[in-house]
């Protein structure tokens, strides 16, 4: 089913900021919302997936997804020709303690650990 995300900014997964906060403005071409999976395009060839998506709310003021159980961030690399080897990703899934775990292509690939601490599973600043 069509999905709108009219709300533009920067991304924060569970508190993890995709980038510096407010840094950057990711503008949504298209999305579409099936049960509990969201999927969202951006421009600039960047893609969301989150699986198990509860409580997503969107307006032209506000967009963010309560709770998740994984998450799936993928951008081309900025400033680097646009190919295979610039394609990148950052998954966050939640885990049944409660942390989630964060890995990437990208630096050691030795995954991250976050305690969400009430932060909202994805939300657009």
């Amino acid at each position: 089913m069509a999905f709108e995300i009219t709300k533009s900014g920067s991304f924060c997964f569970w508190g993890d900021w995709f980038g510096r906060p407010l840094d950057n403005s990711h503008v949504c071409t298209k999305a579409s919302l099936e049960g509990d999976l969201l999927m969202a395009d951006f421009e600039g060839g960047e893609s969301l997936t989150v699986y198990g998506a509860k409580d997503v709310f969107s307006d032209k003021g506000k967009f963010y997804v309560t709770d998740a159980e994984m998450i799936v961030w993928e951008w081309e690399l900025y400033d680097e020709p646009e190919g295979e080897d610039s394609r990148r990703f950052i998954e966050y899934k939640k885990l049944p303690d409660g942390r989630i775990r964060k890995t990437s292509d990208l630096g050691s690939g030795i995954p991250q650990f976050i305690k969400p601490g009430g932060a909202k599973a994805v939300e657009l600043y």
